[in-house]
């Protein structure tokens, strides 16, 4: 099955640019610096995660589902994307999300809310515990005689891969067009989707022409969310499945020239940003045209600075978004003027 093949529910607006980004390296320490700007796919606010989500949404269509179960927590750009994508097309969706109620409701949290999701929480702080859960939701509905379709967390399936599977197709075209042929490519890693995706389609020959054997990659992936040794087994288990969902028995490896490894970027933790995450972000925002934010890409651009070094080739950053994130961590700050450089205006 060819990727065009594939069902699909087109929300985005691609390919997304990739730009040079001078402004951004200077900050980061890195002279040959573009950024993949899946911070602009198009579809409500953005993000990298409306790839995986065509894929899922039209698999779901495709399947004949009526109710979608999503899990992700408050601040899950992921589930609300879900959420707001199923709802345009009709569907019902059952939010699973771990904890209790916040006493902020986050603006993703917000979003899946009033694009009329059911949402159930786990009562749990372990972030796991929304797989368990999801399939219990599953069960239930399964008995009121809907028909759910069950996402993991992140949309960390070899059916979402797919998204990002095409969009190393994509950037292999704009790379071919900027001359360049040997990149090192830098992305957050969460649940494992995106990177999974890229490395199938920079692995496996998914279009006939494919462009992908020309270019001779390294993907870095800055885990921040679990350990690298974690991440590694549901990386490569999601390939193997994106590649046989994509092209079946006619499944070609390509010359190997896609490697890949995991570093560690989480630093605090999932979602915790230490005072050199903040200082950073902060930096960017004054000195570059990027907003950036501390859960994902505060974190890889990090990774990028403290590692510069070490990158020998042009690198290619992969802006995953985050935009909500942004709006929270500002509309989370307190008046605090005396430690504000403003002056008051006398009459």
């Amino acid at each position: 099955m060819a990727m065009n093949e594939i069902p699909r529910a087109r929300l985005g607006s691609f390919p997304t640019p990739c730009e040079q980004a001078s402004d951004l390296g200077a900050v980061l320490g890195v002279d040959a610096l573009w950024v993949k700007r899946d911070d602009l796919t198009g579809y409500s606010w953005g993000g990298n995660k409306v790839r995986p989500i065509e894929f899922i949404l039209g698999d779901a269509l495709h399947q004949g589902a009526d109710t979608v179960v999503v899990c992700g927590g408050p601040t899950s750009n992921f589930a609300a994307l879900m959420v707001a994508a199923c709802s345009q097309r009709g569907l019902a969706v059952h939010h699973v999300s771990y904890g209790q109620r916040p006493s902020r409701i986050p603006a993703a949290f917000e979003v899946s809310i009033q694009s009329g999701a059911v949402v159930e929480f786990t009562g749990s702080s372990d972030r796991e515990t929304m797989d368990a859960t999801a399939e219990v939701v599953a069960s239930r509905l399964r008995a009121q005689g809907k028909r759910p379709y069950v996402l993991p967390r992140g949309g960390a399936s070899a059916v979402g891969a797919l998204g990002f599977a095409n969009a190393a197709l994509e950037l292999s075209a704009q790379l071919k067009q900027l001359g360049i042929d040997a990149i090192t490519v830098v992305v957050p890693v969460g649940s494992g989707g995106t990177i999974a995706g890229l490395i199938t389609g920079w692995t496996y020959a998914l279009d006939a022409g494919s462009l992908t054997d020309a270019l001779d990659v390294e993907i870095v992936g800055v885990s921040v969310s679990r350990p690298p040794d974690e991440m590694r087994e549901t990386i490569e288990s999601v390939v193997r499945g994106c590649g046989a969902t994509a092209a079946e028995s006619v499944l070609r490896p390509l010359a190997s020239r896609c490697r890949w490894r995991l570093v560690d970027g989480r630093s605090a933790g999932f979602g915790v940003a230490d005072v050199s995450d903040i200082e950073l972000v902060e930096e960017i925002s004054r000195q570059t045209r990027f907003l950036v934010d501390t859960t994902y890409n505060g974190k890889a651009m990090r990774w990028i600075r403290e590692s510069a070094s070490q990158l020998s080739r042009p690198v290619v950053y992969w802006h995953t978004g985050g935009t909500l994130g942004v709006v929270d961590r500002f509309s989370g700050r307190s008046a605090d003027w005396e430690a504000l450089s403003t002056e008051e205006c006398k009459q």
